[in-house]
């Protein structure tokens, strides 16, 4: 019975917080309201599989560094699209240019937006997918900015230098940011291992604490219970750092 409690209490602070599967139910909008409603469990718990799915991947080592990678090379991107439209490149070869110019090998880093940019395709529309699937903001800008350029015969140039620089900034003061971070989230780290050397210092003074917590309903409770609230401080802590970052 604890174990499913602690299991019910990890999952429950997990759903329910901003943020999660079950509140992209929420922030959906009046569209994405209407879909769940028609949709009924099924479609919430395929929402909050999706938003489960998304932060276990968010909370996997090195997708930090792989979402900065990319968060630079689309800013790359865009200061090459500047570079090229101003060359006198017509605006979807310039944007095939500036996406190869960043991209390694077969490894694009707007893929649909290059895509539809090829094969005469809606590049607004692409460019908005690609934002919602990187999570990345300035593919949505991009995308405005090319909307407007289209709709208007605006020079899409200065708009997207604008863009840049703004890009630029943010990122020289996420890397401050990220600078005054490392503290808290190596004492995070260091906490979720206090356990083990817990387990280290029982075993040394002579007891036989593994035996106990595997050998009894109360000490895999307690394993159970401990693991999961070890892994929601983690990741509370990490989800504290994000939001930080966010607010830039």
């Amino acid at each position: 019975m604890l174990i499913w409690a602690a299991l019910a209490a990890a999952a429950a602070a997990f759903l329910l917080v901003p943020g999660s599967g079950a509140g992209a139910l929420r922030g959906g909008g009046v569209v994405g309201a209407e879909v769940v409603r028609r949709a009924g469990w099924a479609g919430r718990l395929s929402v909050a599989a999706k938003g489960i799915e998304r932060r276990i991947s968010a909370a996997l080592p090195g997708s930090r560094r792989r979402r900065a990678a990319e968060h630079d090379r689309v800013i790359e991107a865009l200061g090459a699209l500047v570079s090229e439209v101003r060359a006198g490149q017509p605006i979807r070869r310039a944007w095939e240019r500036a996406v190869a110019s960043v991209s390694p090998g077969s490894t694009p880093v707007a893929h649909r937006s290059l895509a539809a940019s090829r094969w005469g395709g809606d590049v607004v529309a692409a460019l908005r997918q690609d934002a919602r699937d990187m999570r990345e903001p300035l593919l949505e800008g991009l995308a405005a900015c090319w909307s407007v350029s289209e709709g208007t015969g605006a020079g899409l140039a200065s708009s997207v230098e604008r863009l840049v620089e703004g890009a630029r900034a943010a990122a020289d003061v996420r890397v401050q940011l990220e600078a005054h971070l490392a503290a808290p989230r190596a004492t995070a780290r260091l906490l979720a291992t206090l356990p083990l050397l817990g387990l280290l210092l029982g075993v040394s003074l002579g007891g036989d604490p593994v035996s106990w917590l595997l050998g009894s309903a109360m000490g895999r409770a307690c394993v159970v219970g401990g693991v999961a609230l070890t892994l929601l401080g983690l990741w509370w802590t990490g989800r504290i750092a994000d939001r930080a970052e966010r607010l830039l």
